[in-house]
């Protein structure tokens, strides 16, 4: 019954939408809408059935949503999850190609519509988007974290923000409701929506670029924690020459996280996944393997081989090699990473990031391999430096070179300048061994 009515409708706009055909084109008399739209009017003639046709559709497309989400409710009432083995009803859309946002905007919708009157009556009679309705039903949540709300409540204001008309004005009209009626509040036991770490969410996400972007929604404790963590991180460190940092300040917040977070993973005293620390996976195909070849990471996707060089120097970060069956043959070799007598030996050594005017510390640094280790280098001092984060980006994705030399310490060459080709690449002395002076590869 509830499949033939769907399929009937989506039958009858397929046919609708189907391409004219030679005969329709040269007759133009054919009603069908694919038909009328090609011979639409180009000086106004029909511009007002268009315009009407574009908000009918808009409406059938809520009405639509509306449905797919009282299917899924249903199907989660009766238990079809369960019995297909999903873990949730969400899944019963994403297992049929719909994007997990879209899937779980449904879900909830279809407990929206239970929970609201007019978000079910709007949906139903197609007045209402999917995502205002979702903006007002987690709007309403929104509030009632923070301020206890009777079922009357959340009515009302569930009305009152579907007066807005886009989903980013009712979350900015939900916030305001919460500020109000917690300053209306005289409850000596409720606690300042500042002060509340239940009310803490993040969000991380890769977005159309291949990049990841996070959003934060932290109460006033672990956000004073977080800013006391990134600080002595986030620091302008001049550069070999005694110019200016050229990172922003937002681009040393970000890379501060980023030492924060391969510290973390770095460190052996943290919680286990079934008796394993966690580690990012860098998937990486053997040599003419079907497919594309292209290095992955596991959450992240696609990474270029510049990123798969500088991952494989770091203890933050787990090599698996696969078959093209993408069944694994290995997960690297405990040489490939710099033993801890080894790194103390370039602690001692290096004293921090070797690279000229850094010197950040130890604490701070990737061991790297001079010769990677992937094109024979070996895992030892005599192979090995200690580099900064930034710098060892510097050194995999410019032209820097760093080498040990015949005094068993590392030396530094710049890169290359083009505008230049006769310029001799003078070697340059690490940090910890230079002094004051202005000649680069003066003795500390």
């Amino acid at each position: 019954m509830f499949t033939s009515i769907v399929r009937e409708l989506t039958d009858r706009i397929v046919d609708e939408l189907a391409p004219p055909t030679a005969t329709e084109t040269d007759s133009g008399e054919s009603p069908r809408l694919a038909c009328r739209l090609a011979s639409a009017s180009k000086v106004g003639a029909d511009d007002a059935e268009i315009l009407s046709a574009i908000v009918e559709v808009a409406r059938a497309r809520n009405v639509l949503d509306a449905a797919q989400a009282q299917l899924v409710r249903t199907a989660e009432r009766a238990g079809i999850p369960f019995r297909k083995h999903l873990r949730s009803a969400k899944m019963l859309l994403t297992e049929i190609g719909v994007p997990p946002a879209v899937a779980d905007r449904t879900v909830r919708n279809g407990h929206h519509t239970e929970r609201f009157t007019n978000v079910g009556r709007g949906m139903r009679d197609g007045s209402m988007s999917a995502e205002i309705a979702d903006a007002i039903g987690v709007g309403v949540a929104t509030v009632a974290k923070r301020v206890p709300l009777d079922p009357g409540e959340q009515q009302r204001l569930a009305r009152k923000l579907a007066l807005n008309t886009t989903p980013a004005e009712v979350k900015t009209a939900a916030k305001q409701e919460a500020i109000a009626l917690a300053a209306e509040s005289d409850d000596p036991d409720l606690v300042p929506a500042s002060e509340n770490p239940e009310l803490n969410e993040m969000s991380l996400y890769v977005n159309d670029e291949g990049r990841v972007e996070a959003t934060m929604d932290l109460d006033v404790v672990t956000g004073e924690e977080l800013n006391a963590a990134l600080d002595p991180l986030s620091r302008p460190v001049p550069e070999p020459d005694g110019s200016p940092d050229p990172r922003s300040a937002r681009q040393r917040r970000a890379d501060a996280l980023g030492q924060i977070i391969r510290t973390y993973l770095s460190g052996s005293d943290r919680p286990t996944s079934g008796g394993v620390l966690p580690h990012a996976s860098i998937v990486i195909p053997t040599a003419g393997a079907p497919g594309d070849g292209v290095a992955r990471l596991g959450f992240t996707g696609p990474v270029s081989p510049a990123t798969v060089a500088l991952s494989l120097c770091t203890s933050a970060v787990a090599r698996i090699t696969v078959d093209g069956e993408g069944v694994p043959l290995d997960v690297g070799r405990e040489q490939r990473l710099m033993t801890p007598g080894i790194r103390k030996a370039l602690a001692a050594r290096d004293c921090g990031c070797a690279f000229p005017g850094c010197g950040r510390p130890v604490t701070w640094t990737d061991a790297h391999h001079c010769t990677p280790w992937s094109e024979g280098g070996e895992t030892s001092l005599g192979n090995g430096v200690l580099l900064c984060r930034m710098h060892h980006t510097l050194i995999h994705q410019s032209g820097w070179e760093v080498f040990i030399g015949h005094d068993g310490h590392p030396w530094f060459l710049e890169p290359a300048d083009p505008a230049r080709p006769d310029r001799p690449r003078v070697p340059i002395r690490s940090h910890a061994r230079r002094s004051m002076t202005s000649h680069a590869d003066a003795a500390a």
